[in-house]
């Protein structure tokens, strides 16, 4: 990608122990293991921080692509050092960082997908888990390290003159310790939900949930199924989403991607409390009925909304039991 002349650039340093390569020299393996730890993290890292996912189908935008374009600057001796340059967010990425955020702090014009990967390192070597910085996707990249240990004590050590506080280490330890977040991080999984819909902001299609009892989850409308206009007549009435739920390594619903959103039907208070993820080994049950929410979403989710309405399905599901 062709880098803007006027684009600000922050000079990051990346600091390799425990190579079996002579100092100052990197096979071409570790390099792009390297590369990938820096470049799809941080634009994961950075998507998460600004559309509430890390991964999304389709082309990544440009504005994306460009925060995590890096350039190799140098390779120095002492031990092996990597010397690279990342835009700024202002520079690259300058509309969406100047959207307001309700709930998430949006990074600042001189930070760059260096910071925000470095903050998501931060709160995993704290364990901070119900931070917005982590998720799954970010996590799977980061275990890209593994492929250096092979039993090695190799180490990452990230550091910047400009920006002191943009700095990370990865190593053995850091690595355990990111993989079994990792491993407890719930998968997301497709939901109906019932609440009522609160429209937070308009422009960005976020909108948040209320449930029965008074607990909440942000969202997005999908762009391609949701007409944001047509939703005006919903906001602050009790409407059924169906989405995908993605948790917070706490396990507790961080994030909700609706692709429908329909007024509440009779028979729809069955999905009025949130369901449990799927890998806690307590099972869910819904109005006493033998179905797990697992099950009765997997066999509604290909049907509904359709020309059944929600007592219709469950009665059907009831019989197949």
């Amino acid at each position: 990608m062709k880098r803007n002349l006027k684009t600000n650039t922050v000079q990051y340093t990346v600091a390799l122990s425990g190579l079996h390569t002579p100092k100052g020299t990197i096979t071409f393996s570790v390099l792009k293991c390297i590369i990938d730890i820096l470049s799809e993290g941080s634009e994961r890292a950075l998507r998460l921080a600004l559309e509430g996912e890390s991964v999304k189908r389709g082309i990544a935008p440009s504005w994306l692509l460009a925060s995590a374009d890096f350039v190799l600057k140098d390779i120095k001796k002492g031990s092996t050092v990597l010397v690279f340059e990342a835009p700024t967010l202002g520079s690259v990425a300058e509309e969406q960082i100047q959207q307001q955020d309700l709930w998430n702090v949006v990074p600042s014009p001189e930070e760059t997908a260096i910071t925000v990967l470095s903050k998501t390192i931060t709160d995993a070597e704290k364990e901070n888990l119900d931070s917005d910085t982590l998720d799954r996707g970010v996590l799977e990249t980061l275990m890209e390290f593994k492929k250096l240990l092979n039993g090695t004590e190799v180490k990452i050590e990230l550091t910047s003159e400009k920006r002191k506080e943009d700095k990370f280490h990865l190593d053995n330890s850091s690595y355990q310790q990111i993989n079994r977040i990792r491993n407890e991080t719930p998968e997301p999984q497709a939901v109906l939900l019932t609440g009522f819909l609160n429209m937070i902001q308009h422009s960005q299609r976020r909108f948040e949930l209320t449930m029965e009892n008074g607990q909440t989850v942000r969202g997005k409308m999908n762009e391609n199924s949701i007409n944001v206009e047509q939703m005006r007549n919903l906001w602050s009435k009790k409407v059924t989403v169906k989405g995908v739920l993605y948790y917070a390594p706490s396990k507790k619903p961080r994030f909700l991607e609706a692709e429908v959103i329909t007024s509440k039907h009779t028979g729809d208070d069955i999905f009025s409390t949130m369901p449990i993820p799927f890998n806690v080994a307590e099972p869910f049950v819904l109005a006493q009925k033998s179905i797990s929410a697992e099950g009765i979403v997997s066999e509604i989710w290909g049907k509904w909304p359709g020309d059944e309405n929600i007592e219709e399905l469950l009665e059907e599901l009831s019989a197949k039991g």
